[in-house]
């Protein structure tokens, strides 16, 4: 079965991705934007970085999260809160395409951080969920008064641990987030992966999802 995964940041349009593929694919895919214990994945993932003796666990956390959506055809994933954890057996799939995502880091940490501050359930994870950001210690998001560095921090500490996981995917592929939402790559994409065809209006690419300030 052939599979994508969109992995990124957070903050790269993946919301809208998953919109985008929902209303032009076929019943016989699969996509995904935030599954089932996701939230946790992510905790783990970020948790990952500094135990490193951790992998058997997070396999079988990840396959225990898919089991129940990789059910079709064909799936894709663009869920941030998975991008770590994502096992070496997927990687070295050929069946499996990993498209990385990358925003640029200032609109990143002002996204991130105007994420935090619009809705409540991310002001808690950000100020009081441990390791729900790298590096990112209880309430410092209130209390740092350098926290959009900071975020600039966490943007290059993830994107570099993507690249060097990720990278040993025959159909690894970076891309800059400004770049996917203002040309056809989506669709090329899909045809490339799944030898499907699909359109998408242009209109439909300068919608956003999960709208904060920035």
């Amino acid at each position: 079965m052939k599979k994508m995964f969109f992995v990124s940041t957070g903050r790269c349009g993946t919301k809208r991705m998953y919109e985008i593929l929902t209303n032009t694919l076929p019943n016989n895919f699969s996509v995904v934007h935030q599954m089932k214990y996701s939230r946790m994945a992510n905790i783990i993932g970020n948790y990952s970085l500094y135990n490193h003796h951790f992998k058997l666990v997070i396999e079988l956390f990840f396959h225990k999260i898919l089991k129940n959506y990789d059910t079709k055809d064909f799936f894709i994933s663009t869920d941030p809160l998975t991008s770590h954890i994502i096992p070496k057996n997927f990687i070295l799939d050929r069946n499996v395409s990993i498209i990385h995502i990358k925003r640029d880091c200032e609109q990143f940490a002002h996204s991130m951080y105007s994420l935090s501050r619009s809705r409540g359930r991310s002001y808690i994870a950000h100020n009081l969920i441990p390791l729900w950001q790298p590096g990112l210690w209880p309430l410092e998001n209130t209390l740092n008064p350098k926290i959009i560095e900071k975020y600039k921090k966490i943007h290059r500490l993830k994107n570099e641990l993507f690249e060097k996981k990720y990278k040993f995917n025959s159909n690894y592929l970076q891309i800059e987030m400004e770049n996917f939402f203002s040309s056809n790559i989506l669709q090329k994409l899909i045809f490339d992966h799944f030898g499907y065809s699909i359109k998408i209006a242009p209109a439909a690419l300068k919608i956003k999802s999960n709208e904060s300030t920035h």
